[in-house]
């Protein structure tokens, strides 16, 4: 029998003003610091919440798409769509719930009673409670999390970047000590840096 794709009954997100607020906050806040010793402790810091912001709810989002696909029989695409993310992530959960593998691949075009079965072999946990709005909520919270990381990424490049050229003339382990983080991490940012400064050179 062909799928039954149900959707839940819940507004879609709006993630595009989600993000777009999130980054604007975040840009805000750090172009208002002027000093680049200081823009790069907070853009550390700053990315230092998100991840663990995102770490603190990904799980719950995870565990309730798989329940809401496999168990509940939505829609995978709507799933999506409701969580912010890709087909291609949709389907990495899925896998991850069934194999414990996120690039190991689902059969293709399994009917409803397939899909329980397979979640009931692997034993993927049934959530009853509220797993829509778990999912969604949890979604624009992870979502604006990575909106901010991102931002933030960019603001500790270039002030680590700053930090490495005159007048302040820090070495890698300098920043990094300041910031809170690893040399290497350091150094592939202040690599980024320099590659963005030459693609914006030649654009002129």
């Amino acid at each position: 029998m062909p799928r039954s794709a149900k959707k839940l009954s819940l507004d879609v997100p709006d993630y595009e003003k989600i993000c777009e607020a999130a980054e604007t906050a975040v840009r805000n806040e750090l172009g208002a610091i002027a000093r680049p010793d200081d823009r790069v402790e907070r853009a550390a810091e700053t990315i230092r919440q998100a991840d663990a912001e995102i770490a603190l709810h990904i799980e719950d989002r995870n565990a309730a798409l798989a329940s809401l696909y496999f168990h509940d029989l939505y829609e995978g695409a709507h799933l999506g769509r409701m969580a912010g993310i890709t087909k291609n992530a949709v389907r990495e959960i899925q896998s991850q719930a069934v194999y414990g593998d996120p690039k190991k691949r689902l059969p293709a075009r399994m009917s409803d009673e397939e899909l329980q079965k397979i979640a009931r072999k692997a034993k993927v946990p049934h959530i009853t409670d509220s797993p829509g709005e778990t999912l969604r909520e949890n979604g624009k919270i992870i979502e604006a999390a990575r909106a901010r990381r991102g931002v933030a990424v960019v603001f500790m490049r270039d002030a680590a970047l700053a930090l490495s050229e005159e007048p302040y003339g820090w070495d890698g382990p300098k920043i990094a000590e300041h910031a809170g983080v690893g040399k290497k991490l350091i150094w592939q940012q202040q690599a980024a840096a320099r590659a963005a400064r030459e693609r914006a050179r030649k654009q002129r």
